[in-house]
């Protein structure tokens, strides 16, 4: 696997597992440069630009960015990574992105109200995007809606920042999702049945208890880099 802010990539192209390096930025993307082949990818793309492998992608992993305390309530056993022993001066803070103010590079700022440093979770479906506002699922979760052809449930927890994309259908029902209030992590009930859900996207009691959401992946990135990349996007516009 890839990871690389915000985003996991499988590394396996074409049956070869390569590993990549960070050569550069583009437009405050990373670019990266497999070992293998010396071939250049951008990062919130996945594209091979330049190289033997142009036009390939890589595929997706479904991933999660959620806080420590939800992940080892779900995960009890799980591994955490910790600095290398020396070098922890070395990792960026936990706020690091909280005062950037670079320059958004001229020519992509995008039209409309939005401001390009807004900070979005971005959802496709096939060939379809949406923005969300981060600021509006905070206040609104869960935000149920359509992306494509995919009825979607996205939720921020408690924390302001563990996000999670859900498909709402299960067997020949589309849930309607409703959070109940003053729990953390989120626990939602869905209209057609009474079912209780828990953060993860299972059915903890009720008619549905035991079934399972599909998870659909939320890339969290500033409006700016997602409208850049995704120029066709519908946005979300707080239930108006």
């Amino acid at each position: 696997m890839l990871c690389h802010t915000g985003l996991v990539w499988s590394s396996v192209v074409d049956g070869r597992l390569l590993t990549f390096e960070l050569v550069g930025v583009n437009n405050q993307n990373f670019v990266m440069r497999d070992q293998q082949t010396g071939t250049w990818w951008q990062q919130v793309t996945g594209e091979a630009l330049v190289g033997p492998l142009q036009g390939k992608r890589l595929e997706p992993v479904v991933f999660d960015e959620v806080s420590l305390q939800i992940w080892q309530g779900e995960n009890p056993g799980s591994l955490v990574f910790e600095p290398i022993p020396g070098h922890a001066d070395d990792y960026m803070d936990e706020d690091w992105d909280d005062g950037m103010n670079y320059p958004v590079p001229a020519g992509i700022t995008p039209d409309g109200e939005w401001e390009p440093r807004r900070l979005i979770v971005g959802i496709e479906a096939g060939e379809i995007s949406k923005a969300y506002p981060m600021d509006v699922l905070q206040a609104q979760t869960p935000v149920t809606d359509q992306v494509g052809d995919v009825p979607v449930l996205i939720a921020v927890a408690g924390d302001g920042r563990s996000v999670r994309a859900f498909d709402r259908r299960v067997n020949d029902l589309m849930l309607e999702m409703y959070a109940k209030p003053d729990v953390s992590p989120p626990v939602f009930i869905d209209a057609q049945t009474g079912s209780e859900w828990n953060f993860a996207g299972v059915a903890t009691s009720g008619e549905l208890a035991g079934a399972e959401l599909q998870r659909v992946v939320p890339l969290k990135d500033y409006w700016f880099d997602w409208k850049n990349y995704h120029p066709d996007t519908f946005v979300y516009l707080g239930g108006q």
